[in-house]
C-alpha cells in the first residue's frame, strides 16, 4: 500500500532508502520520514510513498546488522534506515505499536554477534598471514593467506552473508522451477576447480535478470533470468560464471584484500564482531555487484572450461549476452547480470575466441523440459507468494 504523502508533516527525517518494484530499478536512496500515521518514504524523483504503523512488518539485518527495514503487508514496499536513532524514533513514533518487533529484531542480531565470533577466530589466522607476508605487498599476501584456508571458512562467510541479505523478492519453493535449476547446477558442480563447496540454489521472484553465488556454495537466481533465457543451456552459461567466483574464491580473496593487515590487529585487541560485521558487509555488496576486472575475466574463462568438460555447449555464454543486449537494447538497469559485469562487447569476442580454441566435442542437452519451467514461472507471475525463512531465520525459531 502506498500513498501520497505531498501534503503530509514531516515529523522526523532520516536518511535511508525504498525497495519497491514500482520505481526504475526496484530501489533508491530516499529521505524517510517518521508521520503521524506511518512511515515515510521520497525519492529523489519526488515519489513518495507511507507505510501505516499498524501494517508495517519490521525487520532488523541488512549489511552492518543495525537496518531497520519496514515492509507493507504484502512485502511489495521496503523502506530502510540505518541511523542508529532510527530504531529508537519508530518506537516513539509509533506509540509503542512496533516495540515488539524491534526488540525481537534486536536480540536475533545480538545473537548472530556472538554465534559471529567463532567465524571470526579463524580471520586472525588469515591476518596474521597477511602480516607475515607483507612484504610480498598487501594484495599478494591477501590472496596467499585467504587460499591457505580451509574452503569450510567460505561456507561460514557465504551463511552468514545469506542469512542477513535482503534478496529484493520472496523465495520460491516450488519443485519445478528450484528442481531445475539444482539440475543445472549439480551438472556443473563435478567439474568445479576445488571440492568441498556444496551448491544449494535459491530462487527468488524479482524481474531482476540476474544470478549470485556466495561464497561456500549458496546461490541466487531470479525468475528474470529464467524467463529471459531461451534454453537451459543459456542459464548454465550464467551459472557456470557465477560458480566460479566461488570455487577459485574470489569472495574471500576480496575480503582479505580489502580489510587489510590492520584487520588482524583489531583481531587481536578484541574488536572481532566489528571485523565480522564488515567481512559480512563487504560478501553482501561483491556477491551482488561487480568484482575485479581481473576477476570477472577469470570466472568468464572457468565458466567456459566448466561448461565444456560438463559436457554442455559453451557458446550459450557469448549467445545470452548478445540475444539480451538485441531484446533489451545498451544493458538497462533490469538487465542486473551484465550491467555489473564490465566491458561486455569485449567479453563477447573473449568467450567466442576460447569456444573457438577448445577441441571439438559432442555436447550434451541439459535434460530438462525448459518450457514447462518457463511456464511454470509464468504461473506464479503475480501471485502471492509465501516469503520462505533463511537458515538464520529457521535456527532462530527453533532456539
Amino acid at each position: 500500500m502506498s500513498i501520497r504523502i505531498d501534503e503530509c508533516n514531516m515529523d522526523q527525517t532520516f536518511s535511508g532508502g525504498v525497495f519497491t518494484e514500482t520505481i526504475d530499478g526496484g530501489r533508491a536512496g530516499a529521505e524517510i520520514e517518521l508521520l503521524p500515521s506511518g512511515v515515510g518514504a521520497r525519492t529523489p524523483d519526488g515519489e513518495a510513498f507511507v507505510i501505516p504503523y499498524r501494517e508495517c512488518q519490521v525487520e532488523v539485518g541488512g549489511f552492518s546488522g543495525r537496518m531497520v527495514f519496514c515492509r507493507n503487508a504484502d512485502r511489495s514496499l521496503t523502506i530502510f534506515c540505518e541511523s542508529p536513532k532510527f530504531a529508537k524514533a519508530l518506537s516513539f513514533a509509533s506509540s509503542g505499536m512496533l516495540d515488539d518487533q524491534l526488540t525481537s529484531g534486536l536480540k536475533k542480531q545480538r545473537g548472530e554477534s556472538r554465534r559471529g565470533f567463532a567465524i571470526g577466530t579463524f580471520f586472525v589466522i588469515a591476518m596474521l598471514l597477511l602480516v607475515v607476508g607483507g612484504y610480498f605487498g598487501i594484495r599478494a599476501g591477501a590472496r596467499s593467506a585467504v587460499l591457505a584456508l580451509p574452503v569450510s571458512i567460505d561456507a561460514q562467510i557465504g551463511d552468514a552473508a545469506m542469512g542477513s541479505m535482503d534478496l529484493g523478492g520472496p523465495k520460491l519453493d516450488d519443485e519445478v522451477v528450484v528442481g531445475a535449476m539444482q539440475s543445472i547446477v549439480d551438472r556443473l558442480a563435478p567439474t568445479a576447480a576445488i571440492e568441498g563447496i556444496d551448491f544449494r540454489v535459491h530462487v527468488v521472484e524479482s524481474n531482476q535478470i540476474n544470478a549470485f553465488a556466495l561464497p561456500g556454495g549458496n546461490m541466487v537466481v531470479y525468475t528474470g533470468l529464467i524467463r529471459n533465457a531461451e534454453t537451459p543451456e543459456q542459464v548454465a552459461a550464467v551459472l557456470s560464471h557465477e560458480m566460479s567466483h566461488a570455487t577459485l574464491r574470489h569472495g574471500v580473496q576480496r575480503i582479505g584484500q580489502s580489510l587489510g593487515i590492520w584487520a588482524g590487529v583489531s583481531l587481536l585487541i578484541g574488536d572481532v564482531s566489528g571485523l565480522m560485521g564488515s567481512a559480512v558487509d563487504l560478501m553482501q555488496v561483491a556477491s551482488v555487484n561487480s568484482y575485479s576486472r581481473a576477476h570477472e575475466n577469470e570466472a568468464d574463462r572457468e565458466g567456459v572450461r566448466m561448461l565444456h568438460a560438463a559436457e554442455i555447449d559453451p557458446s550459450g555464454m557469448a549467445d545470452f549476452f548478445e540475444q539480451l543486449e538485441e531484446k533489451h537494447g545498451d544493458v538497462p538497469g533490469i538487465f542486473a547480470w551484465v550491467s555489473t559485469h564490465p566491458d561486455h562487447a569485449s567479453r563477447i569476442a573473449s568467450v567466442r575466441a576460447q569456444v573457438a580454441a577448445l577441441p571439438s566435442h559432442e555436447y550434451r542437452e541439459i535434460e530438462v523440459d525448459w518450457p514447462a519451467v518457463k511456464r511454470r514461472v509464468d504461473e506464479m507471475d503475480g501471485r502471492e507468494i509465501d516469503q520462505q525463512p533463511n537458515a538464520d531465520q529457521e535456527n532462530a525459531e527453533v532456539e
